[in-house]
C-alpha cells in the first residue's frame, strides 16, 4: 500500500463489505465500502429515486408525468418526453455552468494580486 510497508492483507486491513451480498474482495483501511462500492451505491440510490421504468405495453412512462404515447425503439421514453427531458437536462447544466463561472469569477477577483503603494 501506497505509505506503508506492507500489503493490505499483511496490515490486516479487513475485506469491503460490498453492495447488497455481493463479495467484494478489496481491502479497506477502516473496514468500509471501497471506492467502487460506494460509487455502484450512489448510482442505485439515483436509480431509485428517479426511476424511469420502462412498461409492460411499450408505451411511455412520461419525463414529469404519465404519458402513455409509444416508446422510441430502445428508448423508455416517447419521442417528446425525451425532449422535454433533454430540455431539462441543458437547463440544468447552463445552470450549473452559470454558478460554477460566477463562483470561479469571485476565487479569481479575491486571489487577484494587490497593487501595494510604495512610498519611495
Amino acid at each position: 500500500m501506497v505509505g506503508e510497508t506492507r500489503c493490505a492483507e499483511h496490515l490486516g486491513w479487513p475485506f469491503c463489505p460490498g453492495l447488497d451480498g455481493y463479495a467484494c474482495t478489496v481491502r479497506t483501511r477502516t473496514g468500509d465500502q471501497c471506492a467502487t462500492c460506494q460509487e455502484e451505491a450512489r448510482f442505485a440510490r439515483i436509480d431509485a429515486a428517479l426511476p424511469v421504468a420502462e412498461t409492460d405495453d411499450g408505451t411511455c412512462p412520461g419525463h414529469t408525468g404519465p404519458c402513455g404515447r409509444a416508446a422510441l425503439p430502445g428508448d423508455p421514453l416517447c419521442a417528446r418526453c425525451r425532449v422535454a427531458s433533454q430540455r431539462d437536462r441543458d437547463r440544468v447544466l447552463r445552470e450549473w455552468a452559470a454558478v460554477r463561472d460566477a463562483a470561479v469569477a469571485a476565487a479569481t477577483a479575491q486571489e487577484a494580486p494587490q497593487r501595494a503603494s510604495v512610498p519611495f
